[in-house]
């Protein structure tokens, strides 16, 4: 009966050993992306005014404008608000994919973990280039 109890008791800490890091695996993406939301909701609530927007999208022209289109910036602050759409661009310069493509991941109800996914983006190095964006630009 003891070698039982041996092998059950090995084959229960082995699967604990199996378990633990997928589990942590998860709660660091819910992590990331609770704070990439927390970011996203500071960004839209300092972005209050017509002319703080109008100095964030300048901001934004400055800071991305080897990577993303000035077009492109204009059309994604009329769609989207601020934080949403220094997300989109903050993806899609990471990514290499278009805006629209990760507008339409939007549009299709998918968590912005699905989206990191989807174009091979780490959620945190997002979460890390918004909080370098909020750092230099001043305004977000």
């Amino acid at each position: 009966m003891s070698k039982e109890r041996s092998s059950i008791f090995l084959i229960a800490v082995f699967a604990l050993i199996m378990i633990a890091p997928a589990s942590s695996y998860g709660a660091d993406k819910t992590k990331e992306e609770t704070e990439l939301n927390e970011l996203i909701g500071i960004v839209n609530s300092k972005q209050a005014t017509p002319q703080k927007i109008k100095i964030f999208k300048e901001r934004l022209k400055s800071y991305f404008f080897e990577v993303v289109k000035f077009d492109v910036i204009e059309r994604l602050l009329k769609e989207l608000p601020p934080g949403k759409a220094l997300t989109v661009i903050v993806f899609s310069s990471l990514s290499k994919k278009s805006y629209r493509e990760i507008v339409g991941l939007m549009n299709e109800g998918k968590s912005w973990t699905e989206v990191a996914q989807k174009t091979g983006v780490k959620l945190k190095d997002v979460v890390e280039k918004i909080r370098h964006y909020r750092l230099m630009s001043g305004c977000a």
